[in-house]
């Protein structure tokens, strides 16, 4: 049974399914988790566990579970004055260190995964990218999906399971969604995203693994320097 509650504080509006597997907590988690991400919750908004039950109208424990879940993320910390959490705030340093990560290892790992793709996987590559270019009037959580399926098929060839895993963790960041909504959703154009993209699945037909480490190294450090950009200008 899904049940529908809202809360109006800062337009928050959650759907609890107490259906789901993990149940009522794993529902208030998620859409908790969803609006940190896209900003509806901003850095160093107070969340009080009581307020937040009575709004959904459900009992305090699925609320305090999902809040701790949300801590040991690092997304909120406790507030030392005033009591409840308070939403993290988002800095530079955890934008860039990303991008970092990402430079030293995916195009290693691009390089590694180059021999072995198929033409099946090649095909999928362009199926994913024609999706992103489908969506380039209105990026969205959907389009920071496809572009995450289009790295990991990228990479997915790759012998080094340390290296795909430690990948997989970086898209899986909070961080990394967060500075999507915050800078591509605002001003980036994701039909730049789609060229690159396209530069990459041509340097891959090829095999030459120089080229695609190449493609893929240009194609994070641009998306490194816009997002450089845009922290100078929202001051983080």
């Amino acid at each position: 049974m899904t049940t529908s509650s809202t809360t109006e504080e800062r337009g928050l509006h959650l759907t609890i399914d107490d259906a789901s597997a993990d149940g009522i907590a794993g529902s208030v988690y998620r859409e908790l988790r969803a609006a940190i991400c896209d900003f509806r919750l901003e850095p160093n908004q107070r969340l009080v566990q009581n307020n937040l039950a009575d709004q959904l109208g459900i009992s305090r424990t699925p609320v305090r579970d999902a809040l701790m879940r949300l801590a040991q993320e690092g997304l909120v910390h406790p507030s030392p004055q005033r009591g409840g959490y308070l939403v993290s705030e988002f800095t530079a340093r955890e934008v860039l260190d990303i991008y970092d990560v990402r430079l030293a290892l995916e195009p290693l790992a691009a390089s590694q995964a180059a021999e072995h793709h198929s033409l099946v996987d090649i095909a999928m590559l362009r199926e994913i990218n024609s999706k992103i270019a489908s969506q380039a009037e209105m990026p969205g959580d959907d389009t920071f999906e496809l572009n995450r399926e289009f790295h990991a098929l990228l990479i997915s060839r790759s012998e080094n399971v340390i290296i795909r895993r430690m990948l997989e963790q970086l898209w899986s960041m909070p961080s990394a969604l967060r500075m999507y909504n915050l800078q591509m959703v605002a001003d980036h154009d994701p039909k730049s995203m789609v060229r690159e993209h396209e530069l990459i699945i041509a340097a891959l037909e090829t095999g030459d693994r120089a080229s695609v480490a190449e493609a893929v190294r240009s194609h994070i450090e641009k998306a490194r320097a816009e997002a450089v950009e845009h922290v100078e200008r929202s001051g983080l």
